[in-house]
């Protein structure tokens, strides 16, 4: 699949999620700013070469992309009236507890210090790298539910097979490693073509069921 097929099916561009919102162009690089919006997930520089019967021109259009969940995220801003960064990130913080809160009721946790003692400093370090747009390019569709279990199932894979070095996995920890994997599987993204071997979704989910012998079934 083309670069530009693969963002087309998967991402709006700029335009697109405006007109979703209702908003404009303006209103959309002024939320980013203020630091309540992600940046876009990719940006696409085209030159192009336009030759007609009054000769040859030539540009260049920049095309940005955000994920499907840029959507949900826009409206809520919109719906809370959010105008300051403080309060963006009251709504992420939340929605980041609620949904680890959730894993847990499931019996998915994590010792990692970063879930217990240092979870608030941890959101918060997630929070500007979710406005830089990493978690845009690597899960599904940007959603803070998806950041969480990208962050949960790593920090569980890493834990249950030392880093992924680990020749094997205790039986007693291959029920928790596959709902990791299973958390994973939900969130992280399919990239496009030139990313999948750098890809997490390589590192964590495909090397990782190979090597153990595992399934996400």
């Amino acid at each position: 699949m083309r670069l530009t097929d693969y963002l087309k099916s998967n991402f709006y561009d700029a335009h697109e999620l405006c007109s979703l919102l209702k908003i404009s162009l303006e209103q959309l690089q002024l939320w980013q700013e203020s630091s309540i919006f992600p940046n876009a997930s990719y940006s696409i520089d085209n030159l192009i070469k336009c030759s007609s019967y009054l000769g040859l021109y030539e540009c260049v259009e920049v095309t940005d992309y955000y994920p499907r969940a840029a959507l949900d995220w826009g409206q809520m801003l919109i719906k809370h009236e959010v105008q300051h960064s403080s309060h963006a990130y009251e709504l992420f913080q939340n929605k980041y507890i609620t949904t680890l809160k959730a894993c847990a009721d499931r019996g998915i946790v994590s010792d990692d210090d970063k879930f217990g003692d240092d979870l608030i400093e941890h959101i918060q370090q997630v929070w500007q790298q979710y406005l830089c747009s990493k978690y845009g390019v690597i899960s599904q569709n940007g959603a803070v539910e998806e950041v969480v279990y990208i962050d949960l199932g790593r920090s569980l894979v890493d834990a249950l097979t030392e880093d992924r070095t680990s020749n094997s996995v205790p039986p007693e920890d291959r029920a928790l490693l596959h709902e990791a994997l299973k958390l994973l599987n939900r969130a992280l993204s399919h990239n496009a073509s030139h990313e999948k071997h750098n890809s997490l979704r390589y590192q964590y989910i495909e090397s990782v069921m190979q090597k153990y012998d595992l399934s996400t079934r």
